[in-house]
């Protein structure tokens, strides 16, 4: 008499075989013996134990958990996306933007988590969406403090035409990169401005002017820069995480 087959050796003989022309004659083969069985219908029905069990699905592979240690409020909006891998290190005062790339916009947080506001903003270079480790192309994507601001608006809200007040609009900030995030991709000068050379001139100076790709830097709307970033300057650190599709 012929030794029965054990569940191992059964699926070690499937996985041996899986996708390949003898394993699906196999498994017709198979059908058709079951199917002569008297209790072909407690096996071949589609809600048997073991039916159910072999379509189930396998739960995702959870993502990458957020950094600990601080604040980091990415959200659903942000799975999938390349981010910061630290979090911000905020005390009472500080406040966090977190810029989407996908989403095209930016979330304003305070030191505890709690949702401020959200914005329009552009994390995008000249390059494809997902390249960010060429000059001119999108920000790289990391944890980043604001620096140095200048604030063109308070010196002169009404400017002749020039290149910096067309580039940069009504106020930029200088963007400290806390990752090297800029460096190892051999990058530098990144910031948070308004402006558009694109949008021409008094474009560029409007308040919700156009927003259009920069060279890397992030864009926001001039008017959000003066009445939702600037305050947020004068409590405390603001930190800023960009996060880019992959």
């Amino acid at each position: 008499m012929a030794k029965l087959m054990s569940p191992d050796r059964f699926q070690d003989r499937w996985e041996a075989f899986k996708g390949q022309e003898q394993q699906v004659f196999g498994v017709e083969q198979l059908y058709d013996a079951i199917k002569a069985l008297d209790g072909k219908g407690l096996i071949l029905r589609e809600d048997a134990p073991w039916a159910l069990q072999f379509s189930e699905k396998p739960p995702a592979p959870p993502g990458p958990p957020a950094p600990s240690g601080g604040l980091d409020p990415r959200g659903s909006e942000e799975a999938g996306l390349v981010g910061p891998k630290i979090a911000a290190p905020v005390k009472p005062g500080d406040s966090y933007l977190l810029v989407n790339d996908r989403d095209e916009d930016m979330e304003a947080y305070d030191h505890t988590g709690a949702f401020l506001w959200k914005v329009p903003c552009l994390a995008r270079g000249q390059g494809a969406d997902n390249n960010w480790t060429s000059n001119s192309t999108d920000t790289p994507p990391g944890l980043y403090k604001l620096g140095q601001i200048y604030p063109d608006y308070e010196q002169n809200p009404n400017p002749p035409c020039s290149d910096t007040a067309m580039s940069y609009g009504w106020y930029s900030f200088d963007l400290i990169e806390l990752e090297n995030q800029e460096i190892k991709v051999g990058r530098a000068g990144i910031m948070l401005h308004g402006g558009g050379s694109g949008c021409g001139w008094p474009g560029a100076w409007a308040a919700n002017q156009t927003l259009l790709p920069t060279l890397g830097c992030l864009r926001l709307h001039n008017i959000d820069l003066r009445d939702k970033v600037l305050p947020l300057t004068r409590k405390g650190t603001v930190y800023v995480g960009v996060f880019q599709e992959a």
